[in-house]
């Protein structure tokens, strides 16, 4: 691996040099005056909830994320309603998420190296063309009638695989471009847009599903993936924060690589904070969160519904999670140990209530409860990290962090099982009271959580 051109670094959280992290980058108010020529700062005037889109960079960032979310929430509804369609089974269609649960169990490690120890614009790069070429391959081999589970099920590792390597890096990136004062502000807007594609994503794959067919869909996605191609393509490119030697072989790197992740598993173990949250983190995902790859065949069962209501429910559940994701932008940096903690507790009476009814509206209502307090706990868990994280292990927190997407989907997947013997209300409804009794036990026995501001 070439060594990239040694420059000075400076500590993210103070000014002083160090040999780990990259150099600080100009604040994004300065109205052009830096040294990049100005290219990275104006002044728009905006209110504290949209202050991070002051920054050029950020902005850039912020539409590649958008079209990649885009797509990848289209699939959501698109592969999973196709699986369900396809074979009629809540363990086929939990086994799809499985695939790419277990992919990014694996892999995410090393995609937390990779994004510590390679430029990250470089990696999500080579990511989203893998994306793209995935979704293409999806809507030819739909075009051309030869779509079938198995297919469903190699792309979903493939993308499983794709994603354990790069989100990572897209979560450790922001910090780099907008520095730690406003990191907190740039996580809640980014989880805003993530959820803002979560309200109209799903809803238009479904509509696309109704009116062109599967394999359209599936183009749609690939061409969403081309946006956050060329949108990426604005971003500056930063050098690694650790890049390895010059001329190591494969072997070399391949001990090196695992002797980082080992590395980070120490830090993770041994630094309590760390490990509490990332623990909240991945219970939340487990019991609050595979409702989301089950409710295309809840839909069909319980609703009689068509991939339009589905992209409904999720577009609805969105609304919350964006309400609840613009709120957070817009609130200062305290008391959030306990708004982790509520917002989880709202997840979870969100999912009891939802499975009490059978009308279609109150159940979308109660949806958007759940939409709220998923963006809570996903977006203050992810700035908690943020702000407490050493830099120098930022990439490898934020990949085992993002190792509870691999938990949900294996959840989903288990949930899937017991949906067929007991009923999907039923399975669901347990979920809800699981998260609720959890966050109990974290509020009263872990008070690291609750003194964070």
């Amino acid at each position: 691996m070439a060594r990239l051109t040694d420059r000075p670094r400076t500590d993210a959280r103070t000014s002083a040099p160090t040999a780990e992290a990259p150099p600080r980058r100009p604040q994004a108010d300065t109205g052009g005056s830096g040294g990049d020529g100005g290219k990275r700062g104006t002044r728009f005037g905006l209110p504290r909830t949209f202050e991070s889109f002051r920054d050029r960079e950020f902005r850039w960032f912020y539409l590649s994320m958008l079209g990649q979310m885009a797509s990848m929430n289209m699939q959501l509804v698109v592969r999973a309603y196709l699986a369900y369609v396809l074979t009629g089974s809540y363990a086929a269609l939990g086994l799809v998420g499985l695939m790419g649960g277990l992919a990014m169990l694996v892999l995410a490690p090393f995609g937390g190296v990779m994004a510590d120890r390679l430029p990250k614009k470089t990696v999500l790069q080579v990511g989203q063309v893998a994306s793209l070429l995935n979704a293409a391959a999806l809507a030819v081999l739909t075009w051309a009638g030869g779509m079938t589970l198995e297919w469903l099920l190699v792309s979903a590792l493939a993308q499983g695989i794709v994603m354990a390597l790069t989100m990572p890096t897209r979560q450790a990136m922001i910090p780099d471009i907008v520095g730690m004062d406003r990191m907190q502000n740039a996580v809640s807007l980014n989880m805003a847009g993530m959820n803002t594609m979560r309200l109209f994503a799903p809803a238009a794959g479904g509509f696309i599903i109704d009116i062109f067919g599967f394999g359209w869909a599936f183009a749609a996605m690939a061409m969403m993936f081309g946006f956050a191609i060329l949108a990426l393509a604005q971003v500056t490119h930063q050098a690694a924060i650790a890049p390895g030697k010059a001329g190591d072989g494969i072997m070399a790197v391949a001990v090196s690589s695992f002797r980082d992740i080992g590395e980070g598993v120490k830090y993770i173990t041994r630094t309590r904070l760390m490990l509490a949250l990332l623990s909240i983190s991945f219970i939340s995902s487990i019991f609050g969160m595979p409702y989301q790859f089950l409710l295309p065949g809840y839909t069909a069962d319980i609703f009689d519904g068509t991939g339009s209501d589905v992209g409904l429910l999720l577009g609805l559940s969105a609304v919350g999670a964006l309400a609840g994701a613009l709120v957070l932008a817009s609130l200062p940096s305290r008391n959030r140990g306990w708004m982790l903690l509520a917002g989880t507790t709202v997840l979870g009476i969100g999912l009891l209530a939802f499975v009490q009814t059978q009308n279609f509206w109150v159940a979308a209502g109660f949806l958007m409860i759940v939409g709220v307090g998923s963006s809570f706990r996903q977006a203050l868990s992810q700035g908690l990290l943020h702000a407490h994280v050493e830099n120098a292990y930022r990439g490898r927190v934020m990949s085992v962090f993002m190792m509870q997407m691999s938990m949900m989907q294996l959840s989903t997947f288990f949930v899937g099982m017991l949906g067929d013997a007991i009923g999907i209300q039923m399975a669901i409804g347990i979920l809800g009271g699981g998260l609720i009794a959890t966050t109990l036990l974290f509020t009263l026995f872990v008070p690291s959580i609750r003194r964070l501001q």
